[in-house]
């Protein structure tokens, strides 16, 4: 599984990649806002969750979970790190 990360402006998208299929999760925040709501919630582990504008994000014990209109995209904290480190 490989997933990426892109910048589009006031918006930002997660996709992810397998050998037999693609997800692609735009999100109404941006890039660094994101990330940083990530960090905030990787940062205090008493935290369950965090709201930026109308995007929300929990955790569980494997994942992060983004939630933005009526979808969700998890985040395994494997794969998390390499996004968080992103300029």
């Amino acid at each position: 599984m490989q997933i990426t990360f892109t910048a589009d402006g006031e918006s930002c998208t997660l996709a992810q990649k397998t050998v037999s299929s693609s997800t692609a999760f735009s999100i109404p925040i941006s890039k660094a806002a994101l990330q940083s709501g990530l960090r905030e919630l990787l940062l205090n582990p008493e935290q369950r969750d965090v709201m930026i504008d109308s995007v929300g994000i929990d955790r569980s014990r494997d994942v992060l979970r983004v939630h933005a209109g009526g979808g969700r995209f998890e985040l395994p904290f494997r794969y998390l790190f390499a996004l968080l480190l992103e300029a």
